[in-house]
């Protein structure tokens, strides 16, 4: 998938939520594996954002995770509260984004894939 399938994705995604955020609970035998070990993972190694006064928003490469109830990402951001979301890939060719839970600057955000959905891409939304 190419990156402006992607944006619109993220964007119609964040029209339709209306800054509505669904937390989910990591699995308790999730494993963590760095995003540059799979091949279609491709982490952004920092968010600017468009919305930021002051200090500058920055995040740290994602991590690829992976757990009994499946595969998610997380990601630490700097400079603001953040969620993070994901762009998931099921079997049958959907592609859809879920979204972690909002956290303060510089704590850690996690979102997970539906069972059996693989993570194609991952980052941050500042605020």
């Amino acid at each position: 998938m190419k990156i402006r399938p992607r944006v619109a994705v993220v964007t119609a995604s964040l029209a339709l939520a209306g800054g509505a955020v669904a937390g989910f609970a990591a699995p308790a035998s999730a494993s963590v594996v760095e995003a540059a070990a799979t091949p279609a993972a491709t982490p952004a190694a920092t968010v600017p954002s468009a919305t930021t006064t002051g200090s500058a928003f920055t995040c740290g490469t994602w991590r690829y995770l992976r757990g009994d109830n499946g595969h998610g990402a997380s990601i630490t951001c700097y400079g603001q509260s953040f969620t993070s979301y994901i762009v998931c890939h099921r079997a049958d060719g959907i592609d859809y984004l879920r979204f972690g839970d909002r956290v303060r600057s510089g704590r850690t955000s996690t979102a997970w894939c539906d069972l059996n959905g693989e993570v194609i891409d991952a980052g941050a939304i500042p605020g």
